[in-house]
């Protein structure tokens, strides 16, 4: 079983206090020979790094979005394959004709509602009048009762059935990107269509996120897989390198979130 500390400095990226959390769940579920599920929800960046320190721990390792490219997911550990996870699938439907919501609407009005953003997962949209939204099974009641509009408009909550409704997921832009350049700031002008004087004053604003954490530095080289978010302009997934332009420019496959 890998040392607490050395576990813990794999997640540079992160607090001790976010990460010991999991390292004491982890020795639960090795002393205890049963499923130990996190309770909450994961970004990328975690459960990644997880899945890379599997051949130093003594179970498996296991995560769960409900959508088939859920970004955020629940973190299980059990020494036999999992077949229930503790998260629900609810629907919100907007009741007014003339919404025009967006996923910072109803992100909002579940934030206002007192609930940590680690106990919902991904949101997606559908059309202007439905999101569909992955939580933990023991706030779903709570957001029933409790979310009865998204801003200013009316909507209704209804759970969905996992194991018999059509799961809906992500609708993306696919194309491929040409770039001098794996810098942040090379990225951010590229995907944006500014100038790279533009790009770094944005990342300067605090508005550009590499894998759900801010960038400080604009020479920042990205990872051939990973989420670039750019408030204000999009998010956006790179799935990996396609290959080199006549010009020796590197060509990325760019999956852009709608």
């Amino acid at each position: 079983m890998i040392k607490k500390n050395d576990f813990i400095n794999k997640f540079c990226y992160c607090s001790e206090n976010d990460i010991l959390p999991i390292y004491d769940k982890i020795v639960l579920a090795v002393k205890s020979h049963r499923v130990v599920y996190m309770p909450e929800f994961y970004t990328p960046n975690v459960w990644r790094t997880l899945n890379d320190l599997s051949e130093g721990i003594e179970l498996n390792i296991y995560n769960y979005g409900i959508f088939e490219d859920a970004e955020r997911r629940m973190l299980a550990f059990s020494e036999k394959p999992i077949e229930h996870y503790p998260v629900k699938l609810v629907e919100i439907q907007c009741k007014s004709k003339f919404a025009r919501l967006e996923h910072k609407d109803y992100l909002g009005s579940l934030m206002s509602l007192g609930i940590k953003r680690e106990k919902f997962g991904d949101l997606i949209l559908k059309k202007e009048d439905l999101c569909y939204l992955s939580i933990c099974e023991d706030i779903s009641d709570y957001v029933k009762m409790n979310l009865n509009s998204i801003g200013k408009c009316p909507c209704e909550v209804n759970e969905m059935d996992i194991t018999t409704s059509e799961i809906p997921n992500y609708s993306f832009k696919t194309y491929v990107l040409s770039v001098s350049s794996l810098r942040i700031d090379c990225l951010v002008s590229s995907l944006c269509n500014l100038s790279r004087n533009k790009s770094e004053e944005v990342i300067k604003q605090g508005r550009v996120l590499l894998d759900y954490l801010p960038v400080g530095k604009r020479d920042k080289l990205i990872n051939d897989y990973c989420v670039i978010t750019i408030r204000g302009y999009g998010k956006f997934k790179i799935d990996g390198k396609t290959g080199l332009t006549g010009s020796g420019r590197c060509k990325l496959l760019v999956k852009k979130f709608s």
